[in-house]
């Protein structure tokens, strides 16, 4: 928490909250504020829910901080620990008691995953700190003999970008550990390439990512990739292999992709998983009106019936059987051939 006070032309005193520290559709235990031009505007009302598109809003305006009345601030750290919690034994439920600390690493990340988004531009300080959590996350979960079945997991059902990134992220590690990467440097880099990859889109203007129909919207989409990757390159010591994913995430098989239209092995092998990832997780998110089982279902359906377009063949017949197994609830349909 901020420590500054700050006051209002009628004195009263209000505190910064950082909007990491915030759940997407928890009921709010006190009124929430910003500080605009040196004035603070309430932005919601105790009892409203802070949805998850309003904290990507904070995001592409960078808004870094939510502020409360000061007397308020005992309370809503307290509902802010809570909050965190609740959040976590959600997950633990899905994993079990026993995989608790794992689950508390990744909450960790996405907190600074929010840090991170909501700069303006990349801080190599916030980047650096994120990285290390990452490297941290790999370690544990090599150390300890965390199961590819848990990782599989650690799926959020909220739909706020910054939960897409840990979607992407946690799907792309669980992917990389069916095809058999054991190497600890190369699945940090895959993670932070994961976590990263919408970076570019991020800044869109919410009026243009919403309007589909608008021509600077094609142009935005086509243009974040490039954008994404020229911003984090401006960063020391983030890798090559990482810039490389964010950069070529919406490439496809057939070539049919963007920003460079690259085809096949051209593609990085890193951001070919990103991609599959990606993908799988807009799909469900397309599909989040329907019961769990059913929406990974179709999106498990849109890797399988690819045929070559956007993914690599190849990956997807190794993955298929294992993803079917983590999000298909162990039922994989019969293939067209032996149908």
């Amino acid at each position: 928490m901020n420590d500054n006070v700050l006051k209002d032309s009628e004195n009263r005193e209000y505190v910064a909250v950082p909007v990491s520290q915030f759940k997407a559709d928890k009921v709010l235990c006190a009124d929430i504020y910003l500080h605009i031009n040196e004035k603070f505007i309430k932005f919601k009302h105790e009892g409203d829910e802070l949805e998850s598109e309003k904290i990507d809003y904070f995001i592409e305006k960078n808004i870094k901080d939510i502020y409360v009345l000061k007397d308020n601030l005992i309370k809503v750290i307290e509902w802010l620990k809570n909050m965190r919690q609740e959040v976590i034994q959600e997950v633990v439920e899905e994993v079990g008691e026993e995989y608790v600390e794992t689950v508390e690493k990744t909450e960790n990340i996405r907190e600074k995953v929010l840090d991170t988004f909501a700069d303006l531009e990349l801080d190599s300080g916030v980047v650096e700190l994120l990285q290390d959590q990452v490297d941290d996350f790999i370690e544990h979960i090599q150390t300890e003999k965390i199961p590819s079945s848990i990782i599989a997991k650690l799926t959020s059902h909220s739909d706020s970008m910054a939960d897409h990134a840990m979607n992407v992220a946690n799907v792309s590690l669980y992917i990389s550990l069916l095809l058999g990467h054991g190497n600890g440097e190369v699945l940090s880099k895959l993670y932070m390439g994961a976590l990263l990859h919408d970076y570019g889109k991020m800044k869109i203007p919410k009026d243009v990512l919403e309007n589909k129909q608008n021509l600077k919207y094609n142009q935005a989409i086509q243009d974040h990739p490039k954008k994404g990757s020229k911003i984090a390159s401006k960063i020391p010591d983030v890798p090559a292999e990482v810039i490389k994913i964010i950069e070529q995430h919406h490439e496809q098989f057939n070539g049919n992709g963007f920003p460079e239209g690259l085809k096949n092995n051209a593609i990085f092998g890193l951001a070919k998983i990103v991609q599959i990832a990606n993908v799988f997780d807009n799909a469900v998110f397309e599909n989040k009106h329907k019961p769990k089982k059913e929406k990974y279902r179709a999106a498990l359906k849109v890797l399988d019936y690819d045929n070559g377009k956007q993914f690599d063949p190849d990956l997807i017949k190794k993955i298929s059987e294992g993803m079917w197994l983590a999000y298909g609830h162990m039922y994989k349909p019969p293939s067209k051939d032996n149908a």
